[in-house]
């Protein structure tokens, strides 16, 4: 630390305000961490928030009965059926303009959607070349079964968010660790080099540092 011998004399008080780089690159590592953080939270908030608005429970209707959807092709409408998912369930469009019935199709992938106490399974995905007002009639052949419109779950979306929610909080954790760690050593070796200084007169370059 010294190569020229033991310090002469007790150590010289460095101003920390002379140590480059500047304590306020600590200050941007936590803002870096602080924004990673913020965006991961309101990722978590808003996936779960449109994921439990997927289901509209409030036009839950039962077994035999209909319900009115406003369909458009850029639309994304969907039934749900209350769990446990006990009988085989049938929904089919009963009017609507003539020759431009929605498709009814089973979706590739399952989804359910716990909102409060009771979970819906998403079972028909609807899609339309016409924008228009569109009655859906859903039973099943035991007459059991409680339905739900909603929008048709975006699972590459839902996933997008999950990613998000973990991958940029861990991000940005880890950059305002790497840059206060990066930091704190720089600030240490031009201690080091003004203690020279003061010691020995030491006018050799100082050690590479930013502002």
């Amino acid at each position: 630390m010294y190569p020229y011998g033991p310090p002469p004399g007790p150590p010289p008080r460095i101003d920390a305000r002379q140590l480059r780089p500047r304590r306020r690159w600590f200050v941007v590592a936590g803002v870096i961490a602080a924004i990673c953080m913020g965006i991961g939270i309101a990722s978590f908030v808003l996936t779960l928030t449109s994921t439990v608005d997927s289901v509209d429970d409030g036009e839950a209707f039962a077994s035999g009965q209909s319900v009115t959807l406003r369909i458009g092709p850029d639309d994304h409408a969907a039934i749900y059926v209350r769990s446990p998912f006990i009988a085989r369930a049938h929904c089919k469009v009963v009017s609507g303009p003539s020759g431009s019935a929605p498709r009814v199709t089973t979706p590739d992938s399952s989804f359910t959607v716990t909102k409060g106490s009771v979970e819906w399974e998403r079972v028909f995905v609807l899609k339309t070349d016409t924008a228009a007002d569109y009655r859906v009639m859903c039973d099943d052949a035991r007459g059991a079964l409680t339905f739900a419109p909603g929008d048709d779950a975006d699972l590459a979306s839902f996933v997008g968010g999950i990613v998000v929610t973990v991958v940029v909080p861990l991000l940005g954790l880890l950059a305002g660790a790497g840059i206060a760690i990066i930091v704190g050593v720089r600030r240490g070796r031009h201690r080091r080099w003004l203690e020279a200084q003061a010691y020995y007169g030491y006018r050799g370059a100082p050690p590479p540092h930013t502002g």
